[in-house]
Parts: C-alpha cells; sequence; structure tokens
C-alpha cells in the first residue's frame, strides 16, 4: 500500500492520500485548485511504501512466526 501527500506551496495545507501513485493521478491532483486558499499550487509528495510486517514505529510485528515461536 503506498501513501502519499498533497501540499499547498502557498498556504501550507496538507493532506494524505493512499492508493495508487502515478503520472496521470499526480497530475490530476496538481491541476485542482487548492481547497484552502483556491490556488493551483497543489504538490504531491512521492509515495512511501509500507511494508506490512511493520507495524507502529517500523516495529517488526514477526507474523506466524513469532506465534509459533511463543507457543
Amino acid at each position: 500500500m503506498e501513501s502519499w501527500t498533497v501540499t499547498c506551496a502557498a498556504c501550507e495545507l496538507r493532506w494524505p492520500r493512499v492508493g495508487g501513485y502515478s503520472d496521470y493521478e499526480r497530475q490530476a491532483v496538481e491541476a485542482q485548485p487548492c481547497p484552502g486558499c483556491g490556488k493551483h499550487t497543489l504538490v504531491c509528495r512521492e509515495p512511501e511504501t509500507r511494508d506490512r510486517r511493520t507495524g507502529p514505529r517500523g516495529v517488526r510485528t514477526g507474523g506466524a512466526r513469532a506465534e509459533r515461536r511463543a507457543a
């Protein structure tokens, strides 16, 4: 799962987006006016790919292997 951020360069309003990140999606978002100030200054940040086996704060959860060892 990819998460990426949309930021307005004028008023610094930002919000997260989750899902596919393509050139088409980036251009479609950046072509829209900012919902906060109305200016056409939106910028999409590169996505951060999350590892499914990583929990909060980057702690590895271990999955089924950890459960078997604990038993």
